[in-house]
């Protein structure tokens, strides 16, 4: 492997859900999560063009989804989150959040004032989220999280493992 080959391992990517508001962000990373799996849902549609001789398929769009199994630790920020969900049996307003998906492997660090300010690569959108399953025997609590409308790109910088998200492309180096 060459010396800029990097293995992406699963704390390198950092899911959080906002528990405040968006002027007032709480974010909550999700952190006791035994699964995440970000399914992306391509939106596809079939063309048959009269000149080949099969169909094309034309991808219209994604319509991402995570998909997350929280282990069940009182106490713990993103259980604590999930579990207020599943006793509401939060529908509607209740159950939208924001979604902020951080890519801690994509960064960049610059200089800045004589201290050295690491970014990272994030996307945030508003999302709706579903309380699928308790698991008693399993310790678990399964959730889905279904994004919703246009991601917005940009980045954030984390301190005291709180990130603070900028809107616009990553400073450059």
């Amino acid at each position: 492997m060459s010396e800029q080959t990097q293995l992406i391992k699963k704390h390198l990517i950092r899911p959080f859900l906002n528990n405040g508001t968006s002027a007032i962000p709480s974010w909550v990373q999700i952190k006791k999560a035994t699964e995440f799996t970000r399914a992306m849902n391509p939106q596809t549609e079939e063309r048959d063009y009269i000149a080949d001789e099969h169909p094309t398929t034309e991808v219209m769009d994604y319509k991402p989804s995570e998909n997350l199994s929280i282990t069940m630790y009182k106490g713990e920020p993103d259980f604590e989150l999930f579990y207020d969900l599943y006793k509401k049996r939060a529908i509607g307003s209740e159950a939208q959040k924001e979604f902020l998906l951080v890519n801690i492997f994509d960064s960049v660090t610059v200089e800045e004032s004589g201290d050295d300010v690491t970014y990272y690569y994030a996307e945030k959108t508003n999302a709706s989220v579903t309380v699928e399953e308790l698991n008693a025997t399993g310790k678990s609590l399964s959730c889905n999280v279904y994004e919703n409308g246009t991601p917005v790109k940009g980045y954030v910088t984390i301190a005291n493992g709180v990130p603070t998200f900028t809107e616009g492309d990553m400073p450059s180096s």
